[in-house]
């Protein structure tokens, strides 16, 4: 059976389409490139020349602070410099108590009091100290030996005290002075 005539004519003058999924994809990667450009744009000719002419002020203005300090100013920051920096290093390896105190505070038997400490020839101390029983003097010998920072230790003048019944004890250390007595670099 043939077309009706009406619909012929409709059919001639419509015209045939693209499905509108390719259009919509088309004008999406389009909006997307635009905005890209835009961005590029943007940043090349507005604000790369912003920041260059930032550039430019901040070093005029750091040209004219150095040209007002005078020579011999700076000669003396200079000096203050080399100073600071050589004062660094000798703290470097100086001997820091404070250190020590906390370590000697970690590895004190409970009972155990110092009465005096010596320290010789950088890695050499020599402490006296009170305990109220001979089992307290044994263990802070024992807790001394334990520890990983100690190289030696030396017991000397045990005796015990006639007026107070307390133990009186010398020990001689020998320590990993990098470890007990300076500071970690």
């Amino acid at each position: 059976m043939a077309l009706p005539e009406q619909v012929i004519e409709r059919l001639s003058k419509e015209s045939p389409q693209t499905p509108g999924w390719s259009v919509g994809l088309l004008a999406f990667s389009g909006g997307i490139l635009l905005i890209a450009l835009l961005i590029y744009f943007g940043l090349a000719f507005g604000y790369e020349p912003y920041l260059d002419s930032r550039i430019a002020q901040l070093d005029a203005q750091m040209d004219t602070l150095a040209k007002s300090i005078s020579a011999g100013d700076m000669a003396q920051f200079t000096a203050f410099y080399s100073e600071i920096t050589n004062l660094k290093a000798a703290l470097g390896t100086h001997v820091v108590f404070s250190r020590f105190l906390l370590w000697l505070e970690k590895n004190t038997e409970a009972n155990v009091y110092y009465s005096r400490f010596t320290f010789s020839s950088g890695n050499q101390i020599v402490l006296s100290a009170i305990a109220p029983t001979e089992a307290d003097v044994n263990q802070q010998v024992a807790i001394f030996e334990a520890a990983p920072e100690v190289k030696s230790v030396n017991l000397s003048a045990v005796s015990l005290s006639p007026t107070g019944g307390q133990w009186q004890f010398t020990v001689t250390l020998i320590v990993d002075p990098p470890s007990v007595l300076r500071e970690p670099q």
